[in-house]
């Protein structure tokens, strides 16, 4: 709905200060100016959530923590965050030291991601896998200072490695219905700037898993938006429910339909009889039936035709022999099953 109108003193007022200058007039908009768009922009937007990509972070967090809890014996459990886009240029404030940022290759097309490690966390996980039974319990003290980062030994850079192992397996697992990622740690790098897998510009979906228990500490993963926007559609639907089968389960139910029991008849041929020739009828009469000798007969498979075959003699006892099939449906006269009683039925 427009506005009220200017009254006249008003009118007048607002030219008086468009001369005056103390308001500029309004440019007229040109409806046929080009605006200037790059097309190389990494500019993205995520107008709706990711469930599919929660729900796989979930199944990481709980694979990396029993994992993690078995390789060190201790009580530790994992949680994950909802994920988040950010550029790599705001998530490069969480690379600097003391944290611990491990590069790893994703095995499709070269692509990178990086696996950060808030300060202290790598120092107590290496110390749990060694043998240091107290983990990580006790909260820091207000005044005490912040930890410094140091450069890890052979031994531990291996045991930190051996570690994280659990962690890229679970995350392989998780991603396999989606995307076939393969991640693998390639190195530790102590100074942010050799740590740069993409530009500034680009797009990066940033997940949190935070450990619980012995070892307490928050792990970020973060994941240029380029190597998971092919699958962008199926990570933005609803998760499915039970996207990996159990072998055993179909097993199971393979061998229970395979012991189900079917009717299968073949019908001889149709006749019509008036009810006084059927009263007629005496032990050894004849009935002509509508088929010629050497016509295919169709089978039914409970009610429905499947098969066709020939009559046999086989070991003295009347059978058929299928020839063709199976088929969806036949002509007439043969569209039904006659269902005959059970004496009749002969089955191959």
């Amino acid at each position: 709905m427009a506005g009220p109108l200017l009254n006249p003193e008003e009118v007048n007022a607002l030219m008086s200060a468009i001369q005056d200058g103390r308001v500029s007039p309004e440019q007229p908009r040109n409806r046929n100016s080009a605006v200037n768009y790059d097309l190389t922009s990494q500019d993205r937007v995520i107008h709706r959530q990711m469930p599919t990509l929660d729900a796989i972070n979930e199944q990481i967090a709980s694979q990396f923590g029993m994992g993690i809890a078995g390789r060190t014996r201790l009580s530790v459990r994992v949680s994950s965050g909802p994920a988040s886009l950010l550029r790599f240029n705001d998530f490069n404030s969480i690379l600097a030291p003391p944290a611990t940022v491990t590069v790893l290759s994703l095995g499709k097309a070269s692509a990178q991601a990086l696996l950060v490690l808030e300060p202290g966390l790598a120092d107590a996980m290496i110390a749990a896998a060694l043998g240091d039974k107290r983990g990580r319990t006790d909260e820091p003290a207000p005044n005490a200072e912040a930890p410094t980062r140091r450069d890890f030994t052979i031994v531990e850079r291996n045991v930190l490695r051996r570690l994280l192992l659990v962690f890229t397996e679970a995350m392989q697992l998780a991603w396999a219905p989606v995307l076939p990622f393969k991640p693998e740690v390639l190195r530790f790098e102590s100074d942010p700037r050799l740590a740069v897998i993409s530009p500034g510009t680009e797009a990066a979906v940033l997940s949190s898993f935070e450990l619980e228990g012995a070892i307490r500490g928050v792990i970020q993963l973060a994941i240029p938006y380029t190597a998971i926007e092919p699958a962008k559609k199926a990570l933005m639907s609803p998760p499915k429910l039970n996207s990996t089968s159990d072998e055993r389960f179909m097993s199971a139910l393979r061998d229970e339909i395979n012991q189900v029991e079917v009717r299968l008849t073949a019908l001889l041929g149709k006749t019509t009889l008036s009810v006084r020739q059927i009263l007629d009828l005496e032990p050894g009469a004849v009935v002509m039936l509508g088929t010629s000798e050497g016509a295919s007969l169709p089978v039914f498979v409970q009610g429905k035709a499947k098969f066709t075959g020939q009559p046999k003699v086989v070991g003295g006892a009347i059978a058929v022999e299928l020839d063709h099939g199976p088929v969806s449906e036949f002509r007439r006269p043969f569209e039904t099953d006659p269902t005959p009683p059970p004496d009749s039925r002969k089955a191959a």
